[in-house]
């Protein structure tokens, strides 16, 4: 073997490094995802913030069911938050998978349930909290349906990068008609 390192070696092991280092950064992936938090009810995501889903109901299975959110929020970035319903987005993913996923957001104009905060169009300063509820009426879900109920704490960055509409919360859950307390249907 030559210890020769010329033109033609460093290209070849520059080659190789290249692949081992691309190679490498697809196993990132595997983990969480820091800009983008995921839990259950009853969880609290920190994102720019500490946010807490409390509690969730259904009041029935059907077509025309409400979905009601209980959070706390807690702002932590020293350039405040504006928090209003454009900030959440529920999506319903069918159990039947030949069915397709369905999005309720603040701006529906197609007829399906709209989006509400009982608490809306709000600022929250650094360290300041806000206790609110979010409604979405009309929401169709069946029995084994995925609930996402998603926040983003920045929806529209004014610093012009795409950055912000990356970074969301998640809590998910799932309709569950067997459940007996109350109106909840929800696990």
């Amino acid at each position: 073997m030559s210890l020769e390192f010329n033109r033609r070696s460093f290209l070849k092991y520059s080659a190789a490094a290249a692949v081992a280092v691309a190679g490498s950064s697809l196993l990132v992936g595997c983990g969480e995802d820091e800009y983008q938090k995921t839990g259950k009810i009853g969880s609290t995501l920190k994102l720019m913030g500490a946010f807490k889903l409390e509690s969730a109901s259904l009041n029935s299975v059907s077509s025309s069911s409400t979905l009601t959110c209980k959070f706390n929020l807690k702002g932590t970035s020293k350039l405040g938050l504006p928090i209003g319903p454009a900030n959440f987005q529920v999506e319903v993913t069918p159990k039947d998978s030949s069915k397709t996923v369905t999005t309720y957001h603040a701006n529906n104009t197609d007829g399906t349930g709209g989006v509400s905060l009982s608490k809306s169009d709000n600022y929250l300063e650094k360290d300041e909290t806000l206790e609110t509820e979010l409604k979405v009426t009309n929401i169709s879900v069946a029995d084994g349906d995925t609930i996402q109920v998603k926040f983003w704490p920045r929806p529209q960055a004014s610093e012009g990068t795409q950055a912000y509409t990356r970074a969301f919360c998640t809590w998910k859950m799932t309709v569950d008609s067997t459940v007996t307390t109350g109106n909840t249907y929800l696990k």
